[in-house]
């Protein structure tokens, strides 16, 4: 009989390997406390962007570009694409928001945990622990490691809270919550039984084994010789030792058919197989007191941890990209919001004003010289015709008020020097479509379909931004259905981008500005100086170019283009 002397083996290690997850103890009836996304007695009153919304505003590239693991991307579309309605919901996301951007040792701290309350999301089988149902032993050390993550974790969080000193609502909420939690006469009594339980399992820190050999040297019969309160020092592994056995026998590695090393094949390690049924028997004798401990604390559950995951992986991971943002010399704001008790669904107090505005993908990209801008929604001009030359920055701008509405609603940051009022409840947008998918309707058919729809769910809170809407048609025709759909916009108070290569549209302001409504239409045009871009918006007339012109250099159709072909 070869005796093998193990460096060391801990009976304990995949419990003590498990408690690095989060898990803090509270009653059903406690879990409002715990939300960090909606204010205090909110109604969760929420705005589901539309898959065209999303996809029209490149949702999803600016997502993608903020998380750094593909675990977290479900998770921040999802709270990015469901937009709150009520101002105070917002205001309370934000005041969280600023705690993680401005204090980056929080944020580090708070994401340690984070990854411990994945571990504890994925591994939990059940939310609460039922002895009743299952009281084997592995089931019971199961149980005894969510009750040390569970205390550990609690106060881990309650004293990052407290030690950085956090301002907004929502998280002096929730250390406070926590303290008390930590403080209880159960939750003292419950990690006293757990260190008791955690010292007396952790006594065997190494194990003396004997192994009898086949006559070709696999393992025949494990003896555990003596189990021992410390770690055994060896000169030798047992890899080590078993690869010696292979060159003794002149054993070479395995091949596959075209003679390379087989690699990642998965083989059972037979000498821990077969030391299994002993270190169960050794475990066993702590059974009864194990499940006497447990038996104590069978009513904890970690729902209200598991359920913050979502919200503490979305502030992380945009402060994160807000702190990214600020290091590589961007501007960024947070929005100055009206009052709680301001009734933002009047349109009369309706406003959203930005100052220095520009488009995230632009950072996103690797611009460096960004141009930014001026822009304001007020209720007597809310409605605006935009004009300019192709690739002159008319989508880019679009695209970055729609994006600074909805980074404003979820309270993240947004990209300007300088941004207050109400953004919108909902933004619809009208963007060109793949023509593959206008088989059914034609692309005249499929435009008819999509703008009755998004009349359908517009208000005066709603934003439409519209790109080019009729641009397939006549002049005269997308002339006369482009102001059939702003008069029922303006008649119904929304506010509106339409971005026309349509001059004319812009050329009938003063009838247009005759239609019932409160808000005035507004022309603006994307400058040109020297015959270059400076993609500035201004206020102006459109540009004397045709319709027709600017189309034709759209699409490279112009004498000029085609010759240089």
């Amino acid at each position: 009989m070869i005796v093998v002397r193990p460096a060391s083996f801990n009976v304990t290690g995949r419990i003590e390997w498990l408690i690095v997850s989060i898990y803090v103890f509270t009653k059903k009836n406690d879990r409002g406390n715990m939300d960090i996304l909606f204010a205090e007695g909110s109604k969760r009153n929420v705005t589901v962007l539309k898959p065209e919304t999303v996809k029209d505003l490149a949702i999803q590239e600016i997502i993608d570009n903020i998380v750094l693991a593909e675990s977290e991307m479900l998770i921040i579309r999802d709270i990015f694409t469901k937009i709150p309605t009520d101002i105070r919901d917002i205001r309370f996301r934000q005041e969280i928001m600023k705690d993680f951007l401005e204090n980056e040792e929080l944020t580090e701290e708070l994401s340690e945990a984070l990854g411990m309350i994945k571990t504890l999301k994925d591994y939990s089988g059940s939310r609460i622990m039922r002895l009743q149902n299952d009281s084997t032993l592995y089931t019971l050390l199961e149980n005894l490691r969510e009750m040390a993550v569970y205390v550990n974790v609690s106060e881990s969080i309650a004293d990052s809270l407290k030690k950085h000193g956090v301002k907004s609502e929502g998280l002096r909420r929730l250390s406070t919550h926590l303290e008390e939690i930590v403080r209880t006469e159960k939750f003292v009594e419950a990690k006293k039984d757990i260190d008791i339980m955690l010292d007396e399992l952790s006594c065997v820190r190494g194990a003396y084994v004997g192994v009898n050999f086949t006559p070709d040297m696999n393992v025949g019969e494990v003896a555990i010789v003596e189990f021992v309160p410390y770690k055994i020092k060896s000169k030798y592994k047992f890899a080590e030792i078993a690869a010696s056995f292979s060159n003794i026998l002149n054993t070479a590695p395995s091949t596959n058919t075209i003679g390379k090393p087989m690699v990642n094949v998965k083989v059972e390690d037979p000498l821990l197989v077969a030391m299994t049924p002993e270190i169960e028997k050794h475990l066993k004798k702590h059974f009864v007191r194990l499940k006497s401990v447990m038996s104590r604390h069978v009513n904890m559950d970690n729902t209200s941890i598991t359920e913050m995951f979502e919200a503490l992986t979305f502030y992380i991971a945009l402060a994160r990209f807000g702190r990214r943002m600020k290091s590589e010399g961007q501007v960024i704001c947070f929005p100055e919001l009206p009052s709680p008790e301001t009734d933002i669904s009047i349109a009369a107090n309706r406003s959203f004003e930005m100052k220095d505005l520009y488009n995230v993908r632009l950072f996103i990209s690797g611009e460096k010289n960004i141009v930014k801008n001026d822009f304001a929604f007020t209720p007597n001009e809310n409605l605006f015709i935009l004009t300019g030359p192709n690739r002159g920055g008319k989508t880019i701008i679009e695209q970055a008020i729609g994006i600074i509405s909805i980074m404003t609603s979820i309270g993240a940051f947004v990209t300007a020097s300088s941004c207050k009022g109400v953004p919108f409840n909902n933004i619809l947008t009208h963007f060109p479509i793949d023509e593959n998918l206008t088989i059914n309707y034609g692309r005249l058919g499929e435009e008819a379909v999509r703008i009755k729809e998004i009349v359908k769910e517009s208000d005066d809170s709603t934003l439409i931004l519209f790109n080019e809407t009729y641009s397939t048609t006549s002049a005269a025709d997308g002339l006369y259905l482009s102001k059939d759909l702003l008069r029922i916009l303006k008649e119904r108070g929304t506010a509106v981008i339409f971005n026309t290569h349509i001059h004319e549209v812009a050329k009938a302001l003063d009838e247009m500005n005759q239609w019932e409504g409160q808000s005035e239409f507004v022309s603006l045009v994307m400058e040109i100086k020297d015959n270059e871009n400076t993609f500035h918006v201004k206020r102006s007339a459109p540009e004397s170019k045709s319709y027709a012109r600017n189309i034709a250099e759209k699409y490279g159709i112009t004498y000029e283009q085609m010759k240089g072909e």
